[in-house]
């Protein structure tokens, strides 16, 4: 019976660690009813993910794209307000988190921020938590694939 157990718990443990990430690569528009129009361009190969973010609304388009090494160093980059970001990105199972620090006039806020494909693989959830003056913030944010 014991070996039984360890068998059944080794096939488990070796299914959970040979799934595969998601693949976020694809182009993505936001569904929202607002004045601007949001989309993002991801292209992930392997541990690279490039993120461009093409935001248009009554002041023009403006773009930023970044590129983050997925579980490896800090990213820091310039954001579409001129902010300084210090990002990293890391697994979850099938999600793909980011641990971001915005420096803002001095201060530091703190993001944390969570992709989610749906199921069908047309819809990506971003799920994004910060905390400013000691308050938190939450904001959920679908994305829908574009052909």
């Amino acid at each position: 019976m014991r070996t039984a157990s360890a068998l059944i718990f080794l096939f488990l443990a070796i299914s959970v660690s040979a799934q595969t990430p998601a693949d976020f690569t694809g182009h993505w528009r936001e569904r929202a009813d607002s004045r601007s129009d949001r989309r993002l361009e991801v292209e992930q190969n392997g541990n690279k993910l490039r993120v461009k973010t093409v935001v248009t609304n009554s002041k023009g388009t403006r773009t930023l794209e970044v590129t983050y090494e997925i579980g490896g160093p800090e990213t820091v980059y310039k954001g579409l307000d001129g902010d300084e970001f210090h990002s990293s990105a890391r697994w979850d199972g099938k999600s793909l988190v980011f641990e971001i620090i915005e420096h803002e006039r001095g201060s530091e806020i703190p993001q944390h921020t969570v992709w989610t494909l749906s199921n069908d693989r047309n819809s990506l959830l971003v799920d994004r938590r910060s905390t400013k003056s000691a308050e938190t913030t939450h904001s959920s944010t679908t994305y829908v694939r574009q052909p």
